[in-house]
């Protein structure tokens, strides 16, 4: 499905607020709604204050672009007892109407509008300050947090614009995390050892996509798509997250994982695995699924996640897999306990060179 496709299925209208209604942004989606002909029932208007949005406009159908908000840049919110990546994360576009069946996000973004925050010059200069403070390290940022960071970025375009804004800032890693295939609008670049624009691609076996993962490109389609990103000039990551413990999971994952050697010239910057949790209140929206079968317990955070054991397994098995057929790429665990850590590290041989720049926290001084 192209985004075009998408859109035309999905929004009724894009509602400009906090003065953004002149800018080249608005320019660009109303030439595009005025030119491509899957966009022309998208309407575009202006409101001087949300107060006077109305409540036939609250739902997902509707795109709310505003000026950035205070707390946009800020560390990844981690999770209580458990170890984090130190990730920085920028709100671009909040929201997603992918459909995933275990996305946290219902849980708290359900029949609410979608937003687009605009990036501004001020946004650019604060995400600089905070790399420069640190100009020999990789200092890693992106979008993908609480939204798709491509699923409306052929319309807005705003990936395009931060990536030029940023090129030039060697130590960062500027990741535009999705599982859309939409890559082919980004600007081109040189050299892939000069870019620091990473593009990444949530992975699933075929089987839990179709199922699981709505309106999500399917597992061929993000594949050639990071073959297109890579040839294009940006670098590459992965993230299997979640892992869902179906029936023959070894063999599922196995496959895919085994899909990535085609990769070995791009070496990705890195492969995150995470397993299903969800929290509580997502309980009754995902226990009609096959995967709310199996035996969960509550973590130190309060979500729902497999017993130890189940986990540390798929986390062995995936690593070793991965060191198999990418034995440079740092792997590291999303959301993970130490005691779930330690048992990988133990069993599928330490990285702790590989992680070790990815993973020190950031210094952000005030700016953030």
């Amino acid at each position: 499905m192209t985004s075009w496709d998408f859109y035309s299925r999905t929004l009724d209208q894009i509602v400009w607020s906090d003065g953004t209604g002149d800018s080249d942004t608005r320019r660009r989606v109303d030439d595009l709604i005025a030119t491509v002909p899957q966009l022309g029932t998208i309407s575009s208007r202006e409101i001087s204050d949300l107060r006077d949005l109305p409540a036939d406009a609250l739902s997902p159908r509707t795109i709310v672009v505003r000026r950035p908000q205070r707390g946009d840049l800020g560390r990844c919110p981690g999770t209580h007892g458990h170890l984090c990546c130190n990730y920085l994360t920028l709100n671009v576009y909040l929201g997603c109407t992918l459909g995933c069946t275990y996305c946290i996000m219902q849980s708290y973004l359900r029949n609410r509008t979608l937003e687009v925050h605009l990036p501004t010059a001020e946004t650019i200069a604060e995400i600089r300050a905070v790399a420069q403070l640190q100009p020999d390290r990789v200092v890693r940022l992106g979008t993908g947090e609480v939204g798709d960071s491509l699923l409306y970025d052929p319309l807005f375009g705003i990936s395009g614009e931060l990536i030029e804004n940023l090129k030039d800032m060697e130590q960062l890693r500027f990741e535009l995390k999705t599982k859309t295939d939409y890559v082919d609008h980004l600007p081109a670049g040189g050299d892939a050892s000069r870019r620091n624009a990473v593009v990444s691609f949530s992975l699933n076996p075929p089987e839990i996509v179709s199922a699981e993962e709505g309106s999500s490109a399917p597992l061929e389609a993000r594949l050639a798509a990071a073959h297109r990103a890579a040839q294009r000039g940006y670098r590459l990551a992965f993230h299997f997250d979640p892992m869902i413990h179906i029936p023959d999971w070894q063999r599922a994952y196995g496959a895919v994982i085994d899909r990535l050697a085609t990769f070995g010239k791009t070496a990705p910057e890195w492969i995150s695995l995470g397993t299903l949790r969800y929290p509580p209140s997502l309980k009754g929206i995902v226990e009609d699924r096959a995967y709310a079968l199996d035996e969960f317990a509550t973590s130190n955070d309060g979500k729902m996640r497999y017993l130890q054991p189940i986990r540390a397994e798929m986390y062995r098995f995936a690593k070793e897999r991965i060191r198999a057929v990418l034995p440079d790429t740092p792997v590291y665990l999303c959301m993970e306990s130490s005691a779930v850590w330690r048992n990988m590290q133990r069993a599928a041989g330490g990285d702790e060179p590989l992680l070790r720049d990815i993973m020190r926290p950031v210094e952000i001084g005030g700016s953030v």
